[in-house]
């Protein structure tokens, strides 16, 4: 299910009740470096070794998952591009798919508005249980999945994983969860490469970030 990915549980990180954006205005962006890496821990794609890595893709049969396969299909026409031009590419845009999938959930509900479409909260159950999750993975790594290091670096990264979290983990600092993330030591086979594409992409994202509020602010 859509709503079990990365990309989906990303989602409901920087989504408030409201359905809005919250704590980033690169929600769009966020989204497509999480389904880059989880396509990539899939092996559907992989990032060159290059200074500037780019996307290449490796397997082109879908994944049955819709979130994923959309963006596949965006990275098969993108192949060999820069990993920053793929994650803020409008064809990486997978705000869409993912919102419907919670709607098909139950877990949000969609409302149309003039300029842009919000996913008002209907059951806060998934994202109960999953900042739960990651509040487990953060205070015993030994729990933590491979998928829990890729959102937990991923909030990182945007700098704001203290704020996403802080009243998961009410006694951690800002800080010291920084840390905690960068020290999680996941038991899977394909951890380190995932943390050197996480590193790619963390870099890629704060310079599409810098580029667009650059642009905002002109």
């Amino acid at each position: 299910m859509t709503t079990h990915t990365i990309p989906g549980e990303l989602f409901l990180l920087l989504t408030n009740d409201a359905g809005r954006q919250d704590s980033t205005q690169y929600r769009r962006q966020a989204l497509a470096a999480a389904a880059v890496a989880e396509l990539a821990l899939r092996e559907k794609v992989a990032l060159s070794e290059d200074r500037t890595p780019k996307v290449k893709v490796l397997d082109t049969e879908p994944t049955d998952l819709p979130v994923l396969d959309q963006a596949l299909g965006a990275l098969a026409e993108l192949d060999g591009r820069a990993i920053k031009t793929v994650i803020g590419h409008r064809t990486m845009d997978l705000t869409e798919v993912i919102g419907e999938g919670f709607v098909a959930a139950g877990a949000v509900t969609r409302k149309d508005g003039w300029f842009f479409t919000s996913w008002p909260a209907e059951d806060d159950s998934l994202e109960r249980a999953l900042r739960a999750r990651l509040a487990a993975a953060v205070t015993d790594s030994s729990v933590a999945s491979l998928q829990d290091g890729i959102l937990l670096d991923l909030l990182r990264a945007l700098r704001i994983a203290h704020r996403i979290l802080k009243d998961d983990l009410p006694d951690i600092s800002r800080r010291d969860l920084d840390r905690r993330i960068e020290r999680l030591d996941i038991d899977h086979p394909a951890a380190k490469a995932v943390r050197r594409i996480m590193d790619d992409m963390a870099a890629a994202m704060i310079a599409t970030t810098a580029a667009a509020g650059a642009v905002s602010s002109t």
